[in-house]
């Protein structure tokens, strides 16, 4: 009787209906300066990664490895990182893969650990912002190659090298808040369209009852102590999530370092 009224409060609390809220989030005073007071454009990030510290990245290698080693705190960092690195490499021997192409990568702390691992792997790391492209390219030396990419773009052969698709996978990772229902499902259907056969989609956690009662409690505390909060994005339940690739893309539900996320491969 326990064991089974336990099992429906765990289904109860994973929300396991499609579902999308918009996320706020209190940047302190960084917040008068993102544009229009929001999260949703590349000018907001390029003033979050130049000057907020905990999304910054330094120009300095010595420091921004200190992040990438978790010597400092900085955001997507979690204690899991290295962990998490490690499970997706095992992925990678698995399939065989020759190159990974990672999306908006941000700091690139994942990233340097990838490589860090398994340095033979040909690792292509791409940017939205021209600020951030230019800051990793001081620092990540270990890189491959960093460009510019628009994720939104629908053709996306120009990201890959000349090698079998098969041997290629993409890594999309904590990107999920930046992007609209609607624009996610168009992204799948570029990827697809595309030819690109693996993907790693990896979002920074799944809408539950209780993150989203958390969430509510955390609202009040930034209302109530006269903090600005800023709009920075969507959160979703996992039925959301899967409802981008659904016809398009056969899925392997993971854990990586404590963050749920899909294997895709692509359905022929």
């Amino acid at each position: 009787m326990v064991g089974a009224l336990k099992k429906i409060l765990i289904k109860i609390n994973r929300l396991p209906v499609p579902l999308t809220i918009k996320h706020y989030y209190a940047f302190g005073e960084t917040t008068y300066f993102l544009k229009d007071k929001k999260l949703d454009s590349l000018e907001s990030w390029d003033v979050l990664r130049t000057g907020h510290p905990h999304f910054s990245i330094s120009e300095d290698r010595e420091e921004w490895l200190k992040a990438c080693e978790l010597e400092t705190t900085k955001d997507g960092q979690d204690s899991n990182l290295i962990k998490r690195a490690k499970s997706i490499t095992e992925i990678l021997n698995c399939l065989k893969i020759k190159t990974v192409f990672s999306v908006g990568v941000g700091g690139a702390a994942l990233e340097y650990q990838i490589k860090k691992i398994k340095p033979e792997i040909e690792l292509i790391c791409s940017e939205g912002s021209k600020v951030n492209a230019k800051l990793l390219k001081k620092v990540f030396c270990e890189c491959d190659s960093i460009v510019l990419f628009d994720i939104t773009s629908k053709d996306w052969s120009a990201t890959w090298r000349s090698i079998e698709a098969k041997d290629q996978l993409c890594l999309i990772y904590r990107l999920d808040a930046s992007f609209t229902d609607a624009q996610w499902r168009e992204v799948f259907q570029n990827l697809f369209n595309s030819g690109v056969q693996n993907i790693l989609y990896i979002p920074t956690n799944f809408l539950t009852v209780l993150s989203f009662l958390t969430r509510m409690r955390q609202r009040l505390f930034w209302a109530v102590s006269r903090q600005p909060i800023s709009f920075a994005g969507y959160l979703r339940t996992k039925k959301t999530f899967m409802s981008y690739w659904q016809s398009l893309y056969a899925e392997t539900e993971m854990d990586f370092g404590g963050l749920g996320g899909f294997l895709l491969r692509k359905i022929e």
